[in-house]
């Protein structure tokens, strides 16, 4: 679409120049401009302003961001043709009021948070997994999260308490010296064999894509609602977000052709617990704020929660007597109390997408583009050979 549009531009300006027609005559020699195409733009507005208060007693009004060349030559063109002909080349717009002409940019739609979009605007896939993994196991293992790098990360195997791991778990899933204690685990595969091991779990495996800017919410758990009374004394019912909780605002950033993305991870893992006056929210956070190239991943860790299991141990059948039958099951069993540490790793991986022109782009059939560049190349050659016959000619 850009390539026809500048085409047709091109075609006109070519156009004009060869083939005068008799309206270019008529105007006076005052009142045709000749601008190079490297000229700034804002020099070129000062140029068509002079000419428009002289001729029409207009102001221009440049209200657009756009500080480049014009990229566009103009030689004895009509002034208000040429104006029209920069505006459109650079994508801006030119609108006529009483008394002055205004250049804006293309509007653009506001987001809800006042951001701008526009079919340029990049967006972020965001890949979560949420781990329950087992302290103790963690501990015993020793891996290293923060060693996290193109799918794989680190542990170190040489320490107190290693043989008690089961070399048969990371032969599976690592590469690496079983002697020096260091191994190379592939992420998926691990999680997969400490799954197999029930020493941890995935909880979730979402994905959202977000606007580069805005954001986006996962939540993996339930609302829970409170009734209070408003100022009035009124019943209201709030509610209360309760479960794992992320929070993400990507921003796509580009310096030349390097592309990176600054993150902003809010994460949060709360339960809540109802009472009879009140209801207890236990709860842990975490925040970060990095910068990942394209299809890295990052951890966020440290979200423990400690679950309490009590069961009843001693002989089959007689301590599970009731209290009335002479308390047998006082002396033949007992409660045991005991507690679990879990860890939950949030693992990110942050992928750019492509803008809405490329993708429309790849879904048009190759044999479309291929038809469509030949038959522009055979319109600017076309174009080409008449310049020159009309040259000869002259």
């Amino acid at each position: 679409m850009k390539k026809t549009f500048i085409f047709i531009l091109l075609f006109v300006f070519l156009f004009s120049l060869l083939f005068p027609d008799s309206k270019t005559e008529e105007y006076k020699s005052e009142e045709l401009i000749t601008i190079l195409k490297d000229t700034n733009f804002i020099e070129a507005i000062r140029a068509f302003e002079q000419m428009s208060q002289q001729f029409e007693g207009r102001k221009i009004i440049n209200l657009s961001n756009y500080t480049g060349p014009i990229n566009i030559p103009i030689k004895q063109l009509h002034w208000k043709e040429a104006l029209q002909l920069v505006i459109d080349f650079n994508g801006l717009i030119l609108t006529e009021l009483p008394g002055v002409y205004q250049i804006k940019d293309v509007e653009v739609i506001k987001a809800s948070g006042g951001e701008e979009i526009s079919p340029d605007t990049k967006q972020v896939r965001i890949s979560a997994i949420f781990f329950k993994l087992n302290e103790s196991f963690s501990n015993n293992v020793g891996i290293d999260w923060s060693t996290l790098l193109n799918g794989e990360v680190t542990a170190n195997l040489d320490f107190k308490g290693a043989s008690a791991v089961s070399e048969e778990l990371f032969s599976a899933a690592a590469s690496g010296s079983f002697e020096s204690g260091n191994y190379t685990f592939d992420i998926n595969t691990l999680l997969r064999i400490i799954e197999a091991y029930q020493e941890g779990t995935i909880v979730a495996r979402p994905n959202i894509i977000v606007l580069s800017g805005r954001e986006g919410f996962i939540q993996v758990g339930e609302d829970f609602s409170v009734k209070t009374r408003d100022e009035n004394g009124n019943t209201i019912e709030v509610f209360f977000e309760t479960g794992i909780i992320l929070e993400v605002t990507p921003t796509v950033i580009q310096q030349g052709d390097n592309e990176a993305i600054h993150l902003i991870a809010k994460v949060e893992k709360s339960t809540a617990f109802p009472g009879v006056l009140s209801t207890i929210i236990h709860k842990s956070a975490s925040e970060t704020e990095i910068l990942l190239y394209d299809g890295e991943e990052t951890v966020i860790g440290g979200l423990y929660d400690t679950d309490i299991n009590v069961t009843r141990k001693g002989i089959p059948i007689l301590k599970d007597l009731p209290w009335w039958v002479f308390g047998i099951r006082y002396l033949t069993g007992f409660n045991k109390t005991e507690k679990a540490s879990s860890e939950m790793i949030i693992i990110l991986q942050v992928e750019i997408l492509m803008t809405i022109d490329e993708r429309r782009e790849q879904l048009t059939p190759l044999k479309d583009r291929i038809k469509s560049t030949r038959e522009d190349n055979r319109a600017i050659k076309d174009l080409f050979e008449d310049d020159i016959k009309s040259i000869i000619k002259e």
